[in-house]
């Protein structure tokens, strides 16, 4: 085949990427770029060793949900987490997570991920199998639950570019273009919103069901 098409060996294939956030004080990173353009690689790699976390993997599916949120905490930041995602029906709190839609898995996930905050955190396949509507509500929820874990950091690493206005990293690195996007700072430690500004503004009918 190398022959035919005078193609190089596809077994050796190598990226360069450099992600300059040393001097930023952040919480939040996003990873964007195309399938196959090295987002799980680069994120396997980011914490010096594999932190990849699965919002799909790890349910008890003999268990509702609201008792594989923090099993041995507190029953209302179980409860809390969810409705702040916009998971805030209780029959969906009481359906095994197999049981629930592919957006309420999503923002079990998210919910599950807020409660147990590690420390540092690569989430890979970000908002990728749901709604993109749901993707970007439940990328602005998630956000803000995160900035409450101070000293906390998580990665997301995912394909779509539509949620980077609603996340509000704090950086945002393309890794098909190689552009890394810090958010700017403005005096007394004020973050200037406009860097990711919002195109689309948020309705009633948005936040229908969840809490921010």
């Amino acid at each position: 085949m190398k022959s035919l098409f005078n193609a190089e060996s596809g077994a050796n294939w190598v990226q360069e990427f450099n992600i300059d956030i040393d001097d930023l004080d952040w919480g939040i990173g996003l990873i964007v770029g195309t399938s196959g353009s090295g987002k799980t690689s680069l994120g396997r790699q980011f914490f010096g060793e594999d932190k990849l976390y699965d919002l799909y993997k790890g349910w008890d599916s003999t268990k509702p949900i609201v008792d594989c949120i923090l099993p041995n905490g507190d029953f209302n930041q179980a409860t809390g987490a969810l409705a702040s995602v916009g998971l805030g029906d209780v029959p969906s709190w009481l359906r095994p997570f197999n049981a629930l839609s592919n957006g309420q898995q999503f923002r079990a996930g998210l919910a599950r991920l807020v409660t147990e905050a590690p420390d540092e955190v690569v989430v890979d396949e970000f908002t990728s199998v749901i709604d993109r509507q749901i993707a970007k509500v439940g990328a602005l929820a998630f956000g803000k639950n995160w900035r409450r874990n101070k000293g906390k950091k998580v990665v997301l690493l995912s394909c779509h570019y539509d949620i980077i206005e609603w996340l509000q990293p704090d950086w945002v690195y393309d890794v098909n273009t190689k552009v890394l996007k810090k958010k700017a700072i403005l005096g007394n430690d004020q973050k200037l919103s406009s860097k990711f500004g919002r195109s689309t503004e948020l309705t009633g009918s948005f936040l229908k069901s969840i809490t921010i």
